[in-house]
């Protein structure tokens, strides 16, 4: 006779859910980079002129938190004229949530801001 397994207990980092949100954010056709926002842009400066460890770097351009079973996620992008901002904004925030949530098992809602449009 096997015992039944015990419950699982999972939180899942925001660092975990930023670094999935990153990657898929960058391969939805039309986003050129990340930029960071200016709360991360300022820690940087922070970090540099500290000297604290930069081993493993935030994730650049994205920010995340998990608040129990779903997560929040801002993300900054950059895109060449030509896409539309808007319709890019959306796709970036279908394929993020799906893809946070099918990889985490959360709820998730994107925020998407378009700092820069570059020109050709």
């Amino acid at each position: 006779m096997t015992e039944p397994d015990p419950p699982v207990r999972l939180h899942v980092g925001d660092a975990v859910v930023a670094r999935v949100a990153a990657h898929r954010a960058r391969l939805v056709p039309g986003v050129v980079a990340l930029r960071p926002d200016l709360a991360q842009a300022l820690i940087g400066i922070a970090g540099t002129v500290l000297g604290q460890d930069r081993s493993r770097p935030p994730v650049q351009g994205v920010s995340a938190t998990v608040h129990g079973r779903s997560a929040e996620v801002s993300i900054t992008i950059v895109t060449r004229l030509g896409h539309n901002c808007r319709d890019l904004a959306v796709a970036v925030q279908r394929e993020v949530a799906a893809e946070v949530a099918a990889y985490t098992g959360l709820d998730v809602m994107v925020r998407v801001t378009v700092a820069e449009v570059l020109l050709d």
